[in-house]
């Protein structure tokens, strides 16, 4: 059935005329949807860890310029020193990391998001459903290939037809004859 159809009484079937965008199927999108609920969660998780690590990098930065300055005045062991510059490059390391997980958070949504998206199969042109090859209810596999669901004339008014003549018969062909 047409999912556009506020009825829910179109179907798209053989002969059907469809424009540019007129939804022809609906896939399942549970799991996609749950996937794109994932991926916003673990977006946020990767957001709020950027935060701790922001907050992280900045007190071991001010625990270095702290050392700094008691070093100037010996007031500091060259240890503790050493320590707290480690501490501050590491933060910011991880900082680093943090700001790479975010990134990476979001093309997962993007990717999830994409895929949900191609739940929706539209008709890429306006013209006439002329064969129909899947049925409510079946199962569509993706494959290297794309399945072809529909197939969609664009205009009835120009065609080709390509047709096997016999021998015998080829002499009496004339453009306009009836076929």
């Amino acid at each position: 059935q047409d999912p556009g159809d506020p009825q829910k009484k179109k179907t798209i079937d053989y002969g059907s005329v469809v424009e540019e965008n007129t939804i022809l199927a609906l896939i399942d999108d549970a799991v996609y949807k749950a996937q794109v609920n994932q991926a916003k969660a673990s977006l946020a998780r990767a957001k709020a860890d950027l935060i701790q690590l922001q907050a992280k990098a900045e007190q071991t930065k001010a625990e270095w310029k702290r050392a700094e300055s008691l070093r100037a005045t010996k007031a500091i062991a060259d240890t503790d020193y050493d320590l707290a510059v480690a501490n501050y490059k590491v933060a910011q390391a991880n900082l680093a990391v943090g700001e790479s997980a975010v990134s990476q958070s979001e093309a997962a949504l993007q990717l999830a998001q994409t895929n949900l998206d191609y739940t929706i199969i539209r008709s890429p042109v306006r013209g006439v459903i002329i064969d129909r090859r899947v049925n409510v209810g079946q199962t569509v596999v993706a494959s290297l290939n794309a399945p072809s669901l529909f197939l969609i004339a664009k205009d009835l008014r120009r065609m080709q037809v390509w047709a096997s003549v016999n021998e015998a018969d080829i002499g009496r062909i004339k453009p306009g004859i009836p076929v």
